[in-house]
């Protein structure tokens, strides 16, 4: 089970970057996946730094990876494909979707407590770092630019309808 203090930890840095996002102008489904890009970004970490971590927290951060990547994929790439200049990012999030799938897959194939395993880790951790800065850097701006913030706020409602299905999909896979 993992360290309520490692939990509490991610969310306030989840809460750190929606705030920062507010800040700089990002709303509705942008503010909200810029939070769990935060509090994925903390846990990952914590992982990296502590390899004793790894069995209470990968549940955790796979179960958030999955769902957002699968929220994204259900609610928010699918809506940013009908503006013609936001379609190329649609294309990009699925390939990159697939292999950050992939990788994880691969990681809960192994055992834990190898090497390769922390090894692989890095390589995830990587892939979504990656991920984070083209979103929260090219990404959402223009796709906040192109749909504007009232249809950023709608889809926010949509995206977390997705998400809690995503979620409740990959805790029922990862046991």
């Amino acid at each position: 089970m993992a360290n309520p203090i490692d939990i509490l930890a991610a969310k306030t840095k989840g809460l750190e970057k929606a705030m920062e996002a507010h800040r700089d102008g990002v709303v509705g489904v942008f503010r909200t996946l810029v939070k769990q890009h935060g509090e994925a970004g903390a846990l990952i970490e914590r992982i990296k730094r502590d390899a004793g971590k790894r069995e209470s927290l990968w549940p955790k951060v796979r179960v958030a990876l999955m769902a957002h990547e699968h929220g994204e994929l259900d609610a928010v790439y699918p809506a940013l494909e009908h503006y013609h200049a936001l379609k190329q990012f649609a294309q990009r999030h699925r390939e990159e979707a697939n292999e950050l799938e992939a990788t994880i897959k691969r990681l809960d194939s192994m055992s834990i407590a190898s090497d390769e395993w922390g090894s692989v880790f890095g390589t995830l951790a990587d892939l979504v770092a990656s991920h984070v800065a083209e979103e929260e850097n090219e990404i959402f701006p223009r796709s906040l630019d192109a749909i504007g913030s009232d249809r950023a706020k709608d889809l926010d409602d949509v995206f977390e309808a997705a998400h809690k299905k995503a979620e409740a999909d990959a805790e029922r896979t990862s046991h």
